[in-house]
C-alpha cells in the first residue's frame, strides 16, 4: 500500500511590498514589471493583495503577475477607477483583493506588478500577504 501523503500546512507569515509608478500597457508579461515576492521551496500561500495610493494613482489599472523562473504571466487585473489625490484632508485610494487558490509552488516563482497609467504624484504600494507552506 503506498504511503499517503504529507499535507501542507500555511505556518510561517509572509508579508511583502514593492512600489509600482511607471506606466506599463503591456499584459504579456513585458515592460516594467516590478517583483514583490518570491516563494520557499515548500511554496508560499498568498491570502491578499492590498494596493494604497501615496499620492494621486489617476484612472489606471494595477496588473498582477506570476512569474514562473522564465516568463510573466497576467494573473489579475485591479481596476483603481480615478479617485482623488491623497492631501491632508483626503486619504489616499486603497483596494484589497482577497484569493483562495494563489499558491507560488516553489522558489523559482514570485508574483509581480504593474501599473497601465504612469501616476500624477506618489506610487501605489503593493503588498502581499499570505504564509509558507511548510
Amino acid at each position: 500500500m503506498a504511503a499517503s501523503p504529507t499535507p501542507s500546512f500555511a505556518i510561517v507569515p509572509r508579508a511583502a511590498v514593492a512600489a509600482v509608478s511607471t506606466a506599463n500597457t503591456n499584459r504579456d508579461g513585458t515592460g516594467t514589471i516590478v517583483d514583490i515576492i518570491t516563494g520557499v521551496a515548500a511554496g508560499t500561500k498568498i491570502t491578499s493583495i492590498a494596493l494604497q495610493a501615496t499620492g494621486d494613482p489617476a484612472d489606471s489599472i494595477v496588473t498582477i503577475f506570476l512569474h514562473n523562473g522564465t516568463s510573466y504571466f497576467l494573473y489579475d487585473e485591479v481596476d483603481l477607477g480615478n479617485p482623488a489625490a491623497a492631501s491632508t484632508t483626503v486619504s489616499g485610494n486603497r483596494v484589497t483583493r482577497s484569493y483562495s487558490d494563489l499558491v507560488l509552488p516553489s522558489a523559482s516563482w514570485k508574483l509581480a506588478a504593474a501599473i497601465t497609467v504612469a501616476l500624477t504624484a506618489g506610487v501605489i504600494n503593493v503588498f502581499a500577504f499570505g504564509a509558507d507552506l511548510t
